[in-house]
């Protein structure tokens, strides 16, 4: 008897152990972060694994973020993280409280957020010195982390031919190269003078600002009697397939910036969008697209936007016309595959905001937070704090060793540029 049981055990395949690199296989096959986040707290094994920074990266090349909340712009009124029955609370609960009191001096609400991708916040401040503009800091943080650390960026170099700085936009722009201790990232800070417009680019890799191209004005139909500010005729900056763009107020053109090339040129709008407000997208396949409304519509017009010949132009071809769901809503912004706008609306008698997201591919509409304030900022994507890697700044502080002899030599360089990158 015993010498059958044991035959029959031997004859039992035997099962194949789960190794690390099985593990993370299956932990890579997970469609929700949230789900992630919950097998990370099974044991400490689980846990090991799924927080290590090489599996990290690998899983957000694989799965899209997920929507957290909406950051204001105005600091000290913190994040809204999104609530049930949005399917992303859960994740977002531990976001709840973000705050951004440790930024560095002179006070959190001498900041303002500029521009947020890749889970990192970028912010800004400045001041009025003289009718000119002074840039008094670049702030990178990542509030998904927990970890209430910054990254002060070297300061701005700035014209020194005596034109005053009028004012300047600062936003992420994709960087695909990693290291060992994170995801690189790249800095676009359009100057804007009074004769010409300048692009500085900040690189992690290096730690330093280099100069990315100039152009005055003129060349861009943006210099003229009637406009005293061209700055302030510049829109709506958004970002598609390696080029910002900017709605030029009143004209029928966009303002847009090969951040490859480091080129400007414009490009014709369909007839009669002087008024509207215009937001470009990636439609998929290369392919931009573009949404736009006038101001005292009820729908938003979708067009796909088929390169000319040349490849500097575009043909647009309208593609659908989409109802608002309500009225009195405007366009805030694009993000990882949908456009956001917002409303005004009352909640609980006090005036609020409305913010719904319209799906690019689908041109669904969803109705994703109210919020008792008035509105203005950023959706924020990311992963579970939980499963999220600590960014390691000091890797990057270890680049950023700011030489003045090094900025003041780059900024004697700004007379120099040619205004051959316009075109």
């Amino acid at each position: 008897m015993a010498s059958r049981v044991r035959r029959n055990l031997e004859s039992r395949p035997q099962q194949l152990a789960l190794t690390d690199d099985l593990l993370e296989e299956i932990f890579l096959r997970i469609a929700c972060p949230a789900d992630l986040a919950r097998a990370s707290a099974a044991c400490v094994g689980f846990r090991r694994l799924i927080t290590d920074r090489i599996f990290l990266r690998r899983y957000r090349s694989r799965h899209p973020p997920l929507l957290l909340g909406f950051l204001n712009i105005d600091v000290d009124k913190g994040f809204h993280a999104v609530e049930a029955p949005h399917p992303n609370a859960p994740a977002a609960r531990a976001m709840a409280n973000v705050s951004f009191d440790f930024l560095p001096p002179p006070s959190p609400k001498d900041w303002y957020i500029s521009d947020v991708r890749d889970g990192l916040v970028l912010f800004r401040s400045s001041e009025s010195i003289g009718g000119a503009v002074v840039v008094t800091g670049l702030v990178i943080c990542d509030p998904s982390s927990l970890s209430r650390r910054y990254l002060l960026l070297p300061p701005v170099p700035v014209d020194q031919e005596g034109q005053g700085l009028q004012d300047f936009d600062a936003a992420f722009a994709p960087c695909e190269q990693e290291e060992d201790d994170g995801k690189l990232f790249r800095v676009i800070s359009t100057m804007y003078y009074n004769e010409k417009i300048v692009v500085l680019v900040f690189d992690s890799a290096s730690g330093s600002w280099t100069i990315g191209t100039s152009a005055s004005w003129d060349p861009l139909s943006l210099s003229n009697e009637l406009i005293p500010c061209p700055w302030a005729f510049l829109m709506g900056q958004c970002y598609a397939y390696g080029c910002f763009y900017w709605k030029i107020d009143e004209q029928n053109k966009l303002l847009k910036l090969d951040i490859n090339r480091m080129e400007f040129s414009t490009v014709d709008l369909p007839p009669g969008h002087e008024e509207h407000d215009v937001v470009v997208v990636e439609a998929g396949e290369g392919m931009i697209g573009m949404f736009s409304n006038d101001p005292d519509a009820k729908f938003l017009n979708c067009y796909n936007g088929i390169r000319n010949k040349d490849q500097r132009g575009y043909e647009w071809q309208m593609r659908d016309v989409v109802p608002f769901p309500v009225d009195n809503v405007w366009i805030s912004d694009a993000k990882q595959g949908c456009v956001f706008l917002q409303g005004d609306s009352k909640v609980q008698d006090s005036e609020g905001t409305t913010v719904y997201s319209l799906d690019i591919k689908t041109l669904k509409f969803d109705m994703l937070a109210e919020m008792s304030c008035h509105f203005r900022g950023h959706p924020y994507f990311g992963f579970p704090p939980s499963i999220y890697e600590t960014r390691r700044f000091s890797s990057y502080t270890r680049l950023i060793q700011y030489v003045s002899s090094y900025n003041l030599h780059l900024c004697s360089k700004f007379s120099k540029i040619s205004d051959s990158s316009v075109c």
